[in-house]
């Protein structure tokens, strides 16, 4: 019998890790950080002690107690978790994406287990290692995906099929078991600049067995028409024409697609865009442009920027607020905004948010939001349920799983922690660990 276990993402955005076993083999699916927020004791002002930030994480249990996974050197020594099951092989981990709540734990995984991920997901996670923002315990041994490219596990097939995300090398997975075709969309939307990937994943994943998708939006109480890339891209270009002073700007630097497209933006209208230096490292690694596109705050003296801040946009770092106090902002230089486009800190959920806005607000900064979502509305979703007709569907990656309401026919699924589940979406008791 081939089983399911979930030992992340239920009842929060973020942290999927979705095990799938067949006989001796298993395959993971994501092996994320969750999003330190609401009660996680990692949650800001804490910090991780270096070298033990997997094994605080265990003793707390806000990591998975997945036996064999995990490098030895990363646990506590005689942890029981550290004796490897099965032999070479039989494990595989895939990841979807370079988001950390998808891959933060994956620089922990041992050196004989396979970690999978699109050749341009690498691409990144490369680029951010090499730029000293790289996974915690170091990358593991990538290997690399094409679309459509399938990895035998033991009996399994795991096939990668690309989605639409707002992130380079965003993938789902067909899981091909011996009890059926397992789908996991990985976080996936169809409003970005790709829709025809998701909807390929969607017409590919067509008549699974069982489906587990990202359901992030179910929780959120949407408003007014879903915004796209376009409306991102027009709401910059005119807080770039309107702002007399300096244009402030948080972004995720991951989003290559949207940094370029403000960097012509930008560019169009007289001004350059400032990054933080480890940011501009990684961007320039990435790809995104060299020294003359790219500029590091470590290049552009702050005299340049105090001088003439209408020909800048600059992206503080939102760990150091304090440094919004070098910057010609508040009474007595022109009026300044900060665009908010989907950048850190990520949104009034996150502990950061509040003191992050309450510097604006003393500053006399305007906090414009303008940024668009990176995951499917609930419309979408329910719509890719009916294309794809799964038999079961497990929500998860949202903190209101019972908003997605399947069509007739279709068992839906309310996962819990560490529980095993067949292809019908029955219990079938207690996962190791």
């Amino acid at each position: 019998m081939v089983t399911i276990e979930f030992w992340g993402g239920l009842g929060v955005i973020g942290g999927s890790k979705v095990m799938v076993r067949d006989g001796a083999h298993r395959v993971l699916l994501d092996i994320g950080l969750d999003i330190p927020s609401g009660r996680d004791p990692f949650r800001a002002p804490v910090r991780t002690r270096p070298g033990r930030e997997l094994a605080d994480r265990l003793r707390l249990d806000v990591a998975p107690h997945i036996p064999g996974l995990f490098d030895p050197a990363a646990l506590d020594p005689g942890s029981p978790l550290a004796e490897p099951v099965g032999a070479a092989g039989d494990t595989a981990v895939f990841v979807s994406h370079p988001h950390i709540d998808h891959v933060g734990l994956a620089g922990f995984v041992r050196d004989d287990v396979p970690v999978h991920a699109h050749t341009d997901a690498v691409d990144l996670l490369r680029a951010l290692d090499a730029s000293g923002q790289g996974l915690a315990h170091g990358d593991p041994h990538w290997h690399r995906l094409d679309d459509r490219q399938r990895v035998a596990v033991g009996p399994m097939e795991v096939e990668c099929v690309a989605v639409d995300h707002d992130v380079p090398g965003a993938s789902g997975y067909l899981v091909h078991t011996s009890d059926g075709t397992l789908a996991f969309t990985g976080d996936i939307r169809f409003h970005g600049r790709h829709p025809q990937r998701s909807w390929g994943f969607t017409d590919r994943a067509a008549d699974c067995d069982v489906l587990v998708t990202e359901g992030t939006t179910l929780g959120w109480e949407t408003r007014g028409p879903l915004r796209g890339e376009a409306d991102v891209e027009r709401d910059f270009a005119a807080a770039l024409e309107r702002t007399p002073g300096l244009v402030l700007l948080s972004m995720y630097a991951r989003d290559l697609e949207r940094v370029g497209a403000f960097l012509g933006l930008a560019g169009a209208a007289g001004r350059s865009v400032v990054w933080p230096a480890p940011v501009a490292a990684f961007l320039r690694l990435a790809g995104v442009g060299g020294p003359a596109e790219v500029l590091s705050a470590a290049e552009v003296p702050l005299s340049d920027v105090h001088g003439t801040p209408s020909r800048y946009v600059v992206a503080p770092d939102p760990d150091d607020l304090p440094s919004l106090l070098d910057l010609p902002v508040g009474e007595g230089f022109p009026a300044s905004v900060l665009v908010h486009a989907n950048g850190e800190p990520l949104g009034p959920f996150e502990p950061r948010w509040e003191p992050f806005a309450d510097w604006l607000a003393a500053l006399g900064v305007e906090l414009r939001q303008i940024g668009c979502s990176g995951h499917a509305d609930q419309d979408q979703l329910h719509h890719m349920l009916e294309r794809m007709r799964p038999r079961v569907v497990f929500p998860i990656h949202t903190t209101a799983p019972a908003r997605l309401h399947p069509p007739l026919g279709m068992s839906r699924v309310l996962a819990g922690y560490g529980r095993r589940y067949d292809f019908r979406g029955r219990t079938a008791g207690r996962a190791e660990g």
